[in-house]
């Protein structure tokens, strides 16, 4: 009998010693290439060449406006947009963005994946894609600063799959100034993500002009 009592000692024993492992949270940018969801035959203009400067120029233009329900849009106005990233993620993620979007080819779009450090088991998410055709730079944004929480056992699918959403948002896309946003297509199901189409070349062309010559206001 003592031959069967010792094996469910030492299981006990095991249950009792074993802890979860949270996973480690931390400040983290990763930009990959995948192959374009769309339908068979979708070509991008890649490879494409932007300087960090270029590139940093054109995504500080982009504005994320949430959507709110219109008792609190009369009680509060309007919410303020908000910039896709601060100076300090440009830095960051810009440089990755370039080199990818110069190795990418004509069937991928390059992902990007940022999260924030906010606690030792939460994190804020910002996740999406960018796509070249002609001089219009195309900007999806799947994820804005959205929280995540560290837990036991649990995948941290939000770094695996950048192109889902972790927790349902409501907002928009919109760039400054105005007069270079192409396209602007709103979220009109949770599953499709807000996009903007940016005429970078039209704006980079301009931003040179004002830099060689006598300021001018946007």
């Amino acid at each position: 009998m003592f031959w069967l009592v010792l094996p469910l000692v030492s299981w006990l024993v095991s249950c009792t010693n074993y802890k979860a492992v949270v996973p480690e949270v931390v400040d983290e940018v990763r930009v990959s290439t995948v192959p374009t969801p769309e339908p068979p035959g979708t070509m991008y203009d890649h490879p494409i060449r932007f300087s960090v400067d270029e590139l940093s120029k054109v995504l500080r233009g982009v504005r994320v406006e949430f959507r709110t329900h219109w008792l609190q849009r009369w009680l509060t106005g309007p919410l303020k947009p908000l910039p896709l990233f601060e100076d300090a993620e440009l830095a960051r993620v810009v440089p990755l963005l370039a080199k990818a979007l110069a190795g990418a080819d004509p069937r991928e779009r390059v992902v990007f994946y940022v999260a924030e450090r906010r606690t030792d088991i939460h994190r804020e998410v910002t996740s999406g894609a960018l796509f070249v055709r002609g001089q219009r730079l195309h900007i999806v944004l799947v994820n804005y600063r959205n929280g995540v929480d560290a837990l036991a056992g649990v995948p941290a699918y939000d770094r695996t799959r950048p192109d889902l959403a972790v927790a349902p948002q409501r907002f928009t896309l919109t760039f400054e100034p105005k007069e270079f946003l192409d396209v602007r297509e709103p979220q009109i199901f949770e599953s499709s993500p807000p996009k903007i189409v940016v005429d970078y070349r039209s704006f980079l062309g301009l931003a040179a002009q004002r830099d060689a010559g006598p300021a001018r206001s946007w």
